[in-house]
């Protein structure tokens, strides 16, 4: 049966070696622990009679000099560090009561965890201890965790190379990540170059982030090795090197006859040209739920993004339904590096052949030339393609960031590779659309003044007087008709002027009939205007 243990009982003192000595004498930590004195070096000295045994510190006075008084202040210093370790040690064991059996080795590693911690890292391999630790964590994903053990063994590769394997968390400071830096810009990677300025910089920004780490663990301290003081160097080659492919350029690659694994790869491709996301999320393809839009307007797919872990929607346009209806079953997922193996084929069969500047950065010396679009065709070219087509659409930015999922105007801005003659093309584009709309609107919503409401008026007076006359002189020359006909019929029967006269008045004409003209030989002359007809006797000698 375990003995009792009362933790208001655990008191601890610090007592001289040698109390009545006339020269600087060692300072122990007593205290007694399970009915056991144990008595711990404080690493410290002090004169007998520089020491108040009732406070329990070095006295610190005018009296004696400057430099007792310095030599004091750091046995004080050390004596409140104790204090208050010992204290920690005191609240371990209450909280962890089953290790009292083995509460004088706790205390030994509290009291001294900065001598162990020291030898600990002195003893352990900092590249094997980063590799097995990244090995085990957990909460890295793995593309993370890919990157990183690629800029572990880069930074290996440092070491080995200029002779300072093994290494220590101890020998990881700022001169030795300079070293680093400098190691990298005289790196030959591949036709006689030096490596990329940014690639440089990245490398041993990388390098410093995967020893956070182990700071996390105590391995090792990244202000006090300075760590946090390093910069960056700043490239001059700017962000214009990357392209992004017009709708025609992705139409042109899209329309190859291609078959195996580099049809996939172009699909995959454009596919990723309308969607706007990471190489890395087309891995979620497979495991999107595609639904109509809620407005009814079209289609949908919700994936979860891999670097963000949150959920976005993106439209699905009509090329990209078309290549997921391919796929039902199932969309091929490839590395990026498969994929970077055929995109540029793929560009160079599609006639991506325009040139472009590219300004490079290696090793100090910055350098510009001119190549085919189709050597910069990358998976991240598809991304920028989305951003900055959907930008010459006229689409805002805080929509398309939306779907990409880009949480910063900053992160965004690197994806835009429009040009300034882009810009002004999307510019006149909405304008002259805006001027289009306008002279719509003011067509069919011009007010109307009551100037205008008074010469309509008129103008429909005027067509209804005309078609009026025409009704009447239409009636007129019926009726001259109808009385044509009656004379003609009465005439042919011998009937007299005046009888023929009295039958055409009855169909509403005036009849002017002369007072000669009483027998049958006359003639009749008709007057429309007048509604009118004229009877004369006509002279048989004419």
């Amino acid at each position: 049966m375990a003995g009792q243990f009362f933790f208001n009982e655990l008191q601890a003192r610090f007592n001289l070696r040698e109390p009545k000595a006339n020269k600087p004498t060692n300072i122990y930590l007593v205290c007694r622990i399970s009915g056991k004195q144990v008595k711990l070096a404080t690493g410290v000295k002090i004169y007998p009679d520089h020491w108040n045994e009732k406070k329990q510190e070095a006295y610190i006075s005018c009296r004696i000099s400057e430099l007792d008084n310095l030599n004091n202040t750091i046995v004080n210093q050390k004596i409140i560090e104790i204090k208050n370790r010992f204290l920690q040690y005191k609240h371990y064991l209450c909280d962890n009561p089953s290790e009292i059996e083995d509460s004088i080795e706790i205390l030994k590693r509290f009291i001294y965890k900065d001598t162990i911690m020291e030898k600990k890292k002195q003893a352990v391999n900092a590249i094997h201890w980063l590799r097995n630790t990244l090995a085990l964590d957990k909460t890295i994903k793995d593309s993370t965790r890919s990157d990183y053990v690629k800029q572990i063994k880069s930074f290996e590769e440092f070491i080995n190379d200029t002779g300072k394997s093994p290494i220590s968390f101890i020998d990881i400071n700022l001169p030795l990540i300079k070293d680093y830096e400098q190691y990298l810009f005289n790196k030959k990677v591949g036709k006689g170059k030096t490596t990329k300025t940014t690639t440089v910089g990245n490398k041993v920004e990388k390098i410093i982030c995967i020893l956070g780490r182990a700071e996390q663990q105590g391995m090792i301290d990244i202000h006090e090795a300075k760590l946090d003081k390093y910069k960056k160097p700043q490239s001059r080659q700017g962000n214009d090197n990357e392209i992004y492919l017009s709708e025609n350029e992705i139409d042109k690659i899209y329309a190859l006859q291609l078959t195996g694994v580099e049809e996939k790869v172009r699909d995959l491709f454009v596919l990723q040209c309308w969607i706007g996301q990471r190489f890395a999320d087309t891995q979620s393809i497979n495991d999107g739920i595609i639904k109509d839009a809620p407005n009814g307007t079209g289609k949908v797919i919700e994936i979860v993004q891999e670097k963000k872990t949150h959920r976005v929607s993106i439209p699905l346009l009509p090329v990209a339904i078309e290549i997921l209806d391919k796929y039902k079953t199932g969309f091929p997922l490839y590395s990026n590096q498969t994929a970077l193996n055929y995109l540029k084929k793929i560009g160079e069969k599609a006639g991506i052949t325009r040139l472009h500047n590219v300004t490079e950065d290696r090793g100090g010396e910055v350098t510009t030339k001119q190549v085919p679009a189709y050597e910069l065709i990358g998976t991240h070219t598809a991304r920028r393609s989305f951003v900055s087509n959907m930008l010459q659409r006229g689409y805002d930015a805080s929509i398309i960031m939306r779907i990409t999922g880009h949480n910063d105007i900053e992160s965004f801005q690197k994806y835009v590779k429009i040009t300034s003659d882009d810009a002004a093309n999307v510019i006149l584009k909405k304008e002259s659309g805006k001027v289009l709309s306008e002279t719509k609107k003011e067509s069919t919503e011009q007010k109307v003044t009551v100037q205008d409401v008074n010469n309509f008026v008129a103008i429909i007076d005027t067509v209804k007087q005309t078609y009026n006359e025409d009704i009447k002189k239409q009636k007129a020359e019926q009726k001259m008709e109808d009385a044509s006909s009656i004379l003609i019929s009465l005439a042919e029967d011998d009937i007299d002027a005046h009888s023929i006269a009295k039958a055409i008045e009855r169909t509403g004409l005036e009849v002017s009939l002369g007072d000669s003209a009483t027998g049958r030989n006359f003639i009749f002359r008709k007057d429309t205007k007048k509604k009118k007809i004229k009877f004369e006797e006509i002279d048989e000698s004419e």
